[in-house]
């Protein structure tokens, strides 16, 4: 009985309840209404020059391949050969500004 206590009544929601509920609803200022909206008003889209270029650009990531299979298989390779190597310095540059790119 207590959650049905909590409820607020459409007085206290802020809604309007002030609305003729005997009035048709299809009445003919209504339908004049309608008519004049529709046949005014034309929707039109138009993209500017950077939409257009960054559909073009979404399309084109969308496109490419997520792994460079060319590269994972010469760095396999090149691990296979033992001619693969890492150097040390560089490595741990990347790592700082990864993490720093990260914030």
């Amino acid at each position: 009985m207590s959650e049905i206590n909590t409820i607020k009544t459409t007085s206290q929601l802020g809604l309007n309840t002030n609305r003729n509920t005997n009035a048709p609803a299809n009445s003919a200022s209504d339908k004049t209404q309608g008519v004049a909206v529709n046949s005014s008003s034309v929707d039109t889209v138009s993209l500017t020059d950077t939409a257009t270029q960054l559909q073009s650009l979404q399309q084109t990531l969308a496109d490419a391949p997520v792994v460079d299979n060319d590269r994972v298989s010469a760095i396999k390779a090149a691990i296979a050969e033992g001619s693969y190597s890492v150097d040390p310095a560089e490595l741990a540059n990347n790592m700082i500004n990864f993490e720093q790119q990260l914030g």
